[in-house]
């Protein structure tokens, strides 16, 4: 990601998915790990979950991967080794449920509908074209001596996420801890616009159903073929978004769109 995007395309905020395709065929993650404006902060992310994997004992390794204990041992292997792991751009590492459904895998990401960036406990924010290799590491964890990620990476993009978004429109798909790492400075600075996935009742719909359909939204703004007319307002949304079978959507208020499981 450059200091300044010239790039004035809505963007989609996503979570970086568990699910990760193995290996890789780009340059070893600790070659590229420093390059860009956020190289910094992800050199010190890198280096304390390479120490993580040898001081810490595997209850803790589990929840800093978000692993099982029967994985913890390989984890602790990966994570040592994270800097001589091959890349792949992250639109093809990530292979979870949302980005699955969005099919960012197969996006152009020079005319696609909109950017999308992908908040990550490792690289910070990441565009879909950057080198990520594959890893394990919780957003909510805490890595020593960086402390909690979430609050590490609010600190380290603000300024950064601020310039990029500064009166952009944002489509906000980031669940808890992601969102806690974008500082309130940055959706200050832009025009940001929540999605809220319910039950009829209010409560929070299932979250796999939910992963399905925000991937679905986002695979629709994506194929949008004039980025320069799209409008993220969420009454303009709710038009002609489809989130799949069984939602339907309504707006809010003028910050925040609601897609209901109707069932």
């Amino acid at each position: 990601m450059s200091p300044a995007s010239p790039d004035r395309r809505p963007v989609v905020l996503l979570p970086a998915s568990k699910g990760k395709a193995a290996g890789g065929d780009g340059p070893a993650y600790g070659e590229v790990v420093a390059l860009g404006p956020l190289g910094a902060a992800r050199r010190r992310v890198l280096d304390a979950a390479r120490a993580a994997a040898t001081e810490v004992d595997a209850t803790a390794l589990a929840r800093i991967a978000g692993v099982a204990a029967r994985d913890v041992d390989t984890t602790r292997a990966d994570l040592g080794a994270l800097h001589l792991a091959p890349t792949r751009p992250a639109q093809q590492r990530y292979t979870g449920v949302v980005h699955g459904n969005a099919g960012l895998a197969e996006v152009d990401t020079a005319t696609a509908g909109v950017e999308v960036l992908v908040l990550s406990a490792l690289l910070g924010a990441v565009t879909l074209d950057e080198p990520v290799p594959a890893y394990r590491l919780e957003l909510a964890a805490s890595l020593a001596p960086v402390g909690g990620l979430a609050s590490f990476w609010r600190d380290a993009l603000a300024d950064h996420l601020a310039l990029q978004l500064q009166g952009r429109q944002v489509l906000d798909l980031l669940p808890g801890a992601h969102a806690r790492a974008v500082a309130p400075a940055v959706r200050a600075a832009a025009e940001v616009v929540e999605v809220r996935f319910e039950t009829p009742a209010g409560r929070a719909a299932n979250a796999a159903r939910t992963k399905v359909a925000k991937g679905r939204l986002v695979a629709q703004l994506v194929a949008a073929e004039q980025p320069a007319t799209l409008d993220l307002a969420p009454g303009s949304l709710a038009g002609w978004l489809e989130p799949g079978e069984g939602w339907q959507l309504g707006v809010r208020d003028r910050s925040t769109l609601v897609a209901v499981y109707l069932g």
